[in-house]
């Protein structure tokens, strides 16, 4: 069950972008937007739209679930 849990959310992650999928692991790994726009030299502007399309393409609501599919994808 826990193989194909890795699965699903490895397949949902392949759909965002390199840059999309970099934002959503550094939310797993618990920065807030103003830290992830730091690591990533992105204004907090683009961190907040590369987040809202992420959760948009994964079917999630907030950074919560996002984060629990890069979690059960295990590429934290």
């Amino acid at each position: 069950m826990r193989r194909q849990q890795r699965r699903e959310a490895r397949q949902q992650l392949s759909l965002l972008t390199e840059r999309e999928a970099e934002v959503a692991g550094l939310v797993a790994a618990g920065l807030s937007n103003g830290e992830i726009a730091q690591r990533t030299f992105l204004s907090e502007a683009t961190v907040k739209t590369h987040l809202s399309r992420a959760t948009t393409k994964l079917g999630v609501t907030n950074r919560v679930q996002l984060a629990l599919v890069v979690d059960r994808a295990g590429v934290a």
